[in-house]
């Protein structure tokens, strides 16, 4: 089974975020061999603003235990709501040597983007050929 961690600026638009990760789980569903890591997604909560000091630092940690075991970083942006933790994952996923794949609506125009991805699909139906291929 191949795992993906699913990444994306949560912090910054909770709803949002959370009508988001509904529509990828969506998506992830129709690929079995798939599975599907991040927060909002199985046992991983989502961390909101009235969260203790102390429980968000258990929760990053907890997070980058998860990430470590994990195939594929999948950074989900639309570049306005990018946010620095999203950034450190993606570092720390280089680092570990884990393809790193950015779902983004634009182009983005940031050397760091386009360095530290493996692959960039700029919509839904060409992020769902790349999971179709995983999946085999």
């Amino acid at each position: 089974m191949l795992r993906i961690y699913y990444c994306s600026p949560i912090d910054i638009c909770l709803e949002k975020a959370k009508e988001e990760i509904e529509k990828f789980k969506q998506l992830f569903s129709k690929f079995p061999n798939i599975q599907v890591e991040g927060a909002g997604f199985g046992d991983n909560p989502i961390v909101d603003s009235n969260t203790s000091w102390i429980k968000k630092k258990a929760i990053v940690s907890y997070d980058y235990r998860i990430l470590r075991s994990c195939d594929i970083l999948l950074v989900i942006t639309d570049l306005k709501t990018f946010c620095s933790g999203t950034m450190l994952e993606m570092e720390y996923a280089r680092q570990l040597g884990l393809t790193i794949i950015l779902y983004c609506p634009y182009k983005p125009k940031n050397i760091f983007l386009e360095c530290l991805t493996d692959k960039i699909v700029y919509s839904i139906e060409e992020l769902e050929e790349v999971l179709r291929e995983l999946n085999e």
